[in-house]
């Protein structure tokens, strides 16, 4: 839940306020100070901050022909987004040059940057995961989850990959053939998120029960040990019913390593948008915050909440381990 008191520390970005938000990444160089924005009215915004959040602009725009359901820095300029399109898109911000990378057989779910490799992770809904090189503009790797791809982490060498059909698929970029791993998830509804450890020894994984567990790559008991689930993103209401909200997000602090979780409980009110994306710069001094309603009522609300992204300052006493 988010927890943050407003003020001078925080800015929304201008972001049209009635289109749904898939994921909010920010650029990974340090002082490059952009944000993109992929959303289900098919667009990929890019937003600059010259002077910290509050002073966020829009300085480009690009687009599908259908919803784009996620999208990734690859360098400080270039960009990729796919999706229900099949397609993967690049972006270039210097010189607004856009191509075609590749394509799934069936919409484009998850979109990461592998840095050690230097190549564009995707996964899709025709149960691949696929490697490409945007230098190249070719692929690089194919590998079949056997479901849907529903949520996908890259982390060193490894792809981490939570389906349809609720397994953890763990594979090595370097060899595509056959998965590292295939276990079932700790969790007994669907996967929305999942996350590795920025020191690559665990990953999380967060499901629309309103629960999050920890887990280790290492299979030994020793290691098994230390994992563990907790609950959250639930709240009960007058009458003691305790009403259960998805966990859509998470992303790690990228010095102190604790992490985020973003849900559809976001706001007390039952009708404000839930949390849809969250992205840590790469300093871990702003975390740009997405929230949009995602259809989960019985009844739309009307008016229907508008979507917003808030970029935060944080600081060192927010971020560090408890």
């Amino acid at each position: 839940m988010f927890h943050f008191a407003g003020g001078s520390t925080e800015g929304t970005i201008p972001h049209p306020t009635n289109t749904q938000i898939s994921k909010v990444q920010f650029s990974p160089d340090d002082n490059s100070q952009l944000l993109a924005v992929s959303s289900w009215e098919g667009t990929v915004r890019i937003y600059h901050f010259p002077a910290g959040p509050v002073t966020a602009l829009e300085k480009r725009v690009y687009t599908h022909a259908k919803p784009v359901l996620a999208c990734t820095f690859f360098t400080k300029n270039d960009i990729a987004s796919g999706g229900l399109d099949n397609l993967i898109k690049t972006y270039n911000m210097e010189t607004g040059i856009e191509c075609v990378l590749g394509h799934h057989e069936a919409p484009v779910r998850c979109l990461e940057y592998c840095k050690e490799h230097n190549l564009v992770a995707s996964g899709g809904w025709d149960s691949a995961v696929m490697l490409w090189d945007a230098r190249s503009k070719s692929s690089a790797g194919f590998g079949n989850n056997g479901d849907k791809v529903y949520a996908m982490d890259v982390r060193g060498n490894r792809i981490l990959v939570g389906t349809k059909d609720r397994k953890i698929i763990v594979w090595d970029v370097r060899n595509l053939g056959e998965p590292e791993q295939i276990r079932d998830s700790p969790l007994k509804f669907q996967t929305r998120a999942v996350k590795c450890f920025p020191t690559g020894e665990a990953f999380v994984v967060a499901s629309i029960e309103g629960r999050v567990a920890v887990e280790y790559f290492d299979m030994s008991a020793e290691v098994q040990k230390n994992k563990y689930a907790f609950k959250c993103h639930r709240e009960k209401d007058e009458s003691g019913t305790e009403m259960i909200y998805p966990v859509n997000c998470i992303d790690f602090h990228p010095i102190h390593n604790t992490f985020v979780t973003g849900g559809s409980d976001a706001l007390v009110n039952i009708w404000d948008p839930c949390i849809m994306s969250v992205s840590f710069n790469a300093t871990g001094t702003q975390l740009a915050i997405a929230a949009s309603y995602m259809n989960e009522l019985k009844e739309r609300p009307n008016p229907e909440p508008e979507s917003t992204v808030v970029v935060r300052k944080i600081t060192d006493v927010e971020a560090r381990p408890k």
